[in-house]
């Protein structure tokens, strides 16, 4: 058989299926703060800082296929009731978007790409797919089952949790907390306190300001850049890995596996664990 067979039977499936997509867009006029909340169950979701007075909605459906390249039998009907009453509400300054009912979104992705102003204080989840968000003052509230999560430019407090796919933020003037059950964490320029965590993957830490930091890892390693010139009370631990620390103060127990002490006079508590990984500290 042809080994090209199979790739042109997707190309031409892809194409006799394109009619089954749509779309839908909205904008809405806001003032003041804006509360936004955002959800798909497949699709991902993409917010970034448009316009003052204005939220714009932009979403992309598309009919979810088979091996075979079959889809539910009133999917286009679906969609085309999607595009005609989209799952936009407002009430003042809050909106909600994504929130419609089962039956419509069955067999359905909904990506949605969202323009807000600065001034929003943002809820995003998504069942399957990544989030991403860039240049809104917070705070910021974002969870993924399946996918990863990307956060640039914040001012508030940060919260992201992914079930299975890794965390980036960057840039972030306030309180930090990262989970994630499969894949790594990566945090840099955060301006607050750190809560990470992750079972599955690297975690790798950058604070500007000092601030407590909360790191744990099963399976990975940690590693931490402190504030710079800052003093921090250090406690950091692995099972299996060794440790690497600035020059500080030691305490109690210092050993391969285990260390205590102070950088630059003490300061907020750095606590640092890998089961499994080395922990470094800078």
């Amino acid at each position: 058989m042809n080994s090209l067979a199979p790739i042109m039977f997707f190309v031409l499936a892809g194409g006799l299926l394109a009619a089954e997509d749509g779309s839908f867009e909205k904008s809405l006029p806001v003032s003041g703060m804006v509360d936004l909340d955002v959800k798909t169950d497949s699709g991902g979701i993409t917010i970034t800082q448009g316009a003052a007075g204005t939220v714009r909605i932009h979403a992309i459906l598309k009919a979810e296929h088979g091996w075979f390249g079959t889809a539910d039998g009133d999917v286009q009907s679906r969609i085309r009731e999607l595009e005609q009453h989209p799952p936009v509400e407002q009430s003042g300054n809050r909106v909600r978007v994504g929130y419609a009912e089962n039956r419509l979104l069955r067999g359905i992705s909904m990506r949605l790409e969202i323009e807000t102003p600065a001034s929003t204080e943002l809820h995003a989840h998504a069942d399957s797919g990544g989030i991403r968000v860039a240049g809104v003052q917070g705070p910021v509230d974002c969870k993924t089952d399946s996918g990863g999560i990307e956060i640039n430019d914040v001012s508030a407090a940060v919260h992201a949790a992914a079930d299975s796919g890794g965390i980036h933020i960057r840039n972030v003037k306030g309180a930090l907390y990262a989970h994630v059950d499969s894949g790594g964490i990566e945090a840099t320029g955060i301006a607050g306190s750190i809560d990470a965590q992750s079972d599955s993957g690297r975690v790798r830490l950058e604070q500007t300001v000092a601030a407590e930091i909360h790191a744990k890892v099963e399976s990975g390693g940690v590693s931490v850049r402190l504030a710079r010139g800052a003093g921090y009370d250090i406690s950091a631990q692995t099972d299996s890995g060794g440790i690497s620390v600035p020059q500080m103060t030691a305490r109690n127990e210092f050993s391969h596996h285990h260390v205590e002490g102070k950088v630059s006079g003490g300061g907020p508590l750095v606590k640092v664990q890998a089961d499994s990984g080395s922990v470094t500290i800078e």
